[in-house]
């Protein structure tokens, strides 16, 4: 593409005299797309990139167009040229669809298509038109960030006067695969085919009886081994199969595999069960591919020879390629090394197989025989239909879907089926994965431990404990204190004890707990010294000291019963251990039982701790 010329503006310039200066740097400095004078043309290639400058505002397809109405048209031509300079990518239809937009934006809000006419409003203009122009969510998305792309450029190169800031005001579809509703579950029964349609799949490798049915069933076979894309399997080498010892020392079958999308040379992996019938499907592909690969061959040879002259010259020019002697781009393999060549008209009712030809079927004529089209399918001619009677229609890419899912469904890790499907992002497949909410939530839950944690174990590590694991019949889980949890209802009230556990009957111990226990080896040794000051200032005379006398021996009891109990040799560990409630009673029930009202505590339903016995002397 020779050398990349940068634009850069000129500020001291007027916003129309940079966009003269930008589209002239574009027409005359650079070479993209420049073969055969493309720039007076409004269909450009280079490779396998195709571009073409047709207005939307009037119908168009593949032989027919208006193109863009000038001087929009001049504009987007330098745009394309610049940007593929920079980035060269193969497929620049998003690019396309936006410049698109603008132009039918323009011609609506300005009846004229000239980005100088360009504002605020007519941009969201412009949004409008992409929304009346396409009907899919993900390419109202897609569209509308080359579309806030060429704003920018716009405005940064200061071809534009005055143009503010725009942002697409198209959001990211949800993805459909991840969708619990309604029109999750319809998506994902149009994307995977049910396993009644994929023995149907094998039903044709297996009933296969002419050389088309055998044809392209065999590459129907290819796409079930692996999740893999058509384009990957039409240019799978004659040599693709190959073997590799595993860890014990076991012979396993890979496929040589060339990725798309930037993931490149792989090994694809067949599982043993379909060893044999992908051997089959390759030596059929092999068989009916013979004379197109010979032809291939020879062609190259003649010319080499120039022994053959215009004849071999036309046949190149026919059936050549882009690449030629290669069949792809990155040049890996020779067109005669094609495992799925095949002569033209070689699966022909009305036409004659034409000899010395060769060529490679397109994707489409794939998912024709699938039942994607309207013409009969593999599956019509045998007599293979739904459960219901319909017909069976597929695409290639379900089959992809399908493979993906079924891994998904047995287990497969997400980098190791990133890896088989040939993806270069591990988050693609998600994309593939049409496993229902239940079978997701199923898969969720076998991650997760049958049994949870002992109790002793999760009071160690402060992981969620339930109150009714505790002896308290409510729902929750407890709170953990210095010396234990609480299992007191903050919703009904605050704490009554000013955080005084350990003579509270709403806190409990368990056994087995050492941080815990030296907490309350400490805290009954703090008491001791403080209830001995006490009694000395007690013994002084001091007024009131009494009253903490009577406070330091009611909490020692208490402590030191607790740290006996949880010291005795015949509790197991785990044991919930709590005072009595006799021993914490209630304002309402002290002034009862002043009264000398017997209160009968209410029974519970859930498993009471074991109460422990204070000395209070």
């Amino acid at each position: 593409m020779g050398e990349v010329v940068q634009f850069v503006p000129r500020a001291e310039r007027e916003a129309s005299a940079n966009l003269a200066e930008f589209i002239r740097l574009a027409r005359e400095d650079l070479t993209a797309f420049a073969s055969g004078g493309a720039w007076d043309s409004d269909k450009w290639q280079h490779n396998e990139t195709v571009v073409v400058f047709a207005t939307k505002t009037a119908p168009f397809d593949s032989y027919s167009f208006k193109p863009m109405a000038e001087p929009f048209k001049q504009f987007a031509k330098a745009y394309i040229r610049y940007r593929y300079s920079h980035r060269p990518v193969k497929s620049l239809a998003m690019m396309l669809q936006a410049l698109r937009c603008l132009e039918a934006g323009l011609l609506t809000a300005c009846g004229r298509a000239d980005v100088v006419l360009l504002t605020g409003a007519v941009m969201d203009i412009c949004a409008t038109k992409c929304r009346e122009l396409y009907s899919s969510e993900d390419v109202h998305h897609k569209t509308g960030l080359q579309m806030q792309a060429i704003f920018d450029f716009l405005r940064e190169k200061h071809l534009v006067p005055s143009l503010p800031t725009w942002r697409s005001p198209f959001k990211k579809p949800v993805i459909l695969t991840e969708d619990l509703g309604e029109v999750g579950r319809a998506h994902r029964e149009a994307k995977l085919p049910s396993n009644e349609v994929m023995l149907a799949v094998a039903d044709v490798f297996a009933q296969a009886n002419d050389s088309e049915s055998r044809f392209y069933s065999s590459i129907f076979i290819l796409l079930m081994t692996a999740p893999g894309r058509v384009s990957e399997v039409l240019k799978l080498p004659v040599d693709c199969i190959q073997w590799e010892n595993d860890e014990r020392g076991q012979p396993q079958m890979y496929l040589r595999w060339h990725a798309a999308k930037g993931k490149g040379a792989a090994k694809k992996w067949v599982v043993p069960a379909m060893h044999e019938v992908v051997q089959e499907a390759v030596r059929r592909l092999v068989e009916i591919g013979g004379p197109a690969r010979e032809a291939a061959r020879s062609a190259f040879d003649c010319l080499e020879q120039l022994s053959r002259g215009a004849e071999t010259t036309n046949l190149l020019e026919e059936f050549g390629g882009l690449y030629w002697p290669f069949l792809n781009e990155k040049k890996t393999l020779k067109t005669w090394d094609a495992l799925c060549l095949h002569r033209e008209n070689e699966f022909s009712r009305e036409r004659a197989i034409r000899p010395g030809s060769w060529r490679v079927p397109h994707a489409t004529e794939v998912n024709r025989r699938l039942g994607s089209g309207v013409s009969s399918s593999l599956f019509d001619r045998m007599g293979l239909r739904n459960a219901d009677g319909t017909r069976i229609k597929l695409t290639t890419h379900q089959l992809r879907h399908w493979l993906s899912t079924m891994a998904e469904r047995a287990g497969m890790d997400d980098y190791t089926l990133a890896q088989w499907a040939g993806r270069a992002r591990v988050a693609d497949n998600r994309h593939y994965d049409h496993r229902t909410p239940e079978e997701r939530l199923e898969a969720i839950r076998e991650l997760l431990p049958i049994q949870p944690a002992p109790l002793l174990e999760r009071v160690k590590h402060r992981q969620p404990v339930t109150y009714q694991e505790l002896g308290v019949d409510r729902l929750g889980t407890a709170k953990a204190t210095l010396y234990g949890m609480c299992v007191h209802d903050y919703a009904m009230a605050p704490c009554q004890k000013q955080r005084e556990c350990m003579t509270c009957k709403e806190h409990v111990c368990v056994k087995g707990d050492h941080v815990t226990l030296d907490r309350i080896r400490l805290l009954e040794a703090q008491t001791e010294v403080l209830l001995q000051q006490a009694q000395k200032a007690h013994e002084d005379g001091d007024f009131g000291a009494d009253r903490w006398v009577d406070n330091h021996k009611w909490k020692l009891a208490h402590v030191r019963a607790m740290r006996m109990a949880l010291e005795h040799p015949a509790l197991p560990e785990g044991e919930v251990l709590r005072i009595p409630d006799g021993h914490d009673p209630s304002p309402v029930r002290r002034a009862l039982m002043d009264l000398g009202v017997v209160v009968e505590l209410p029974s519970t339903e859930a498993p009471s701790p074991r109460l422990i016995s204070l000395a209070l002397s």
